[in-house]
């Protein structure tokens, strides 16, 4: 018998794809590791992913606050 999933195909860098690997550990919402850039997940998980992700990314870029921007014009 066979089985349909329906599903989404998420193209990605090594690094992201690694961050949604260790996400998976949590969810389990990988169908298929498709290769070095491509996954192909649960379309119900691509909203929360997305959140995830942004949340994730967020936490790990440097931004210049006002005050920075001030004290380097002087």
């Amino acid at each position: 018998m066979v089985k349909a999933v329906k599903g989404v195909l998420l193209e990605c860098d090594s690094t992201v794809k690694q961050i949604v690997l260790n996400l998976n550990k949590r969810g389990n919402f990988v169908i298929e590791d498709l290769g070095e850039t491509h996954l192909f997940i649960e379309a119900s998980w691509v909203d929360q992913l997305k959140y995830e992700l942004d949340k994730i990314l967020d936490e790990n870029s440097y931004t210049i606050s006002v005050e920075e921007k001030e004290s380097k014009k002087n």
